[in-house]
């Protein structure tokens, strides 16, 4: 039920550039913002960050497809690490429809909130996906 070591290679990385720039528009929407004669400005690596973001969004999309029969199906028949692993597929649901709704269909009331739901959730994403390997780890034992 352990990824091969390419496969495990192609998720980390598209995980780490998702997360990667996801916390670099963080860092640059409210760490970075320069003061202006109206306001603040935006910093000019938010709209980047955000561009990348969104290509790395769809590669770990990608990336997650490929998990659901090699990996999710098989440990969901094996009985194992069920509740660390439907925690992960809920957290991605989440951040999948925040980031679309965000994308194509937050109003201008609603957004703020999208926002920090899609942001607050992805920030705690590494420490949930470290929980489900560390469990899965040690089922497995």
């Amino acid at each position: 039920m352990r990824l091969t070591s390419q496969h495990r290679r192609w998720f980390y990385s598209a995980s780490a550039l998702l997360f990667g720039s996801g916390a670099a528009w963080l860092l640059f929407r409210y760490a970075l913002r320069r003061p202006g004669e109206f306001g603040d400005l935006p910093h000019p690596g938010e709209p980047w960050s955000m561009r990348v973001h969104g290509g790395a969004a769809m590669l770990f999309l990608v990336m997650l497809g490929t998990l659901v029969r090699s990996h999710i199906l098989h440990g969901w028949r094996l009985g194992r690490n069920r509740f660390s692993g439907v925690t992960m597929i809920a957290i991605m649901v989440l951040l999948t429809l925040t980031g679309y709704a965000l994308y194509y269909a937050g109003g201008e009331r609603i957004r703020p909130i999208l926002s920090v739901l899609h942001w607050g959730i992805g920030v705690a994403l590494p420490a949930a996906l470290l929980w489900h390997i560390l469990v899965g780890r040690r089922s497995s034992k």
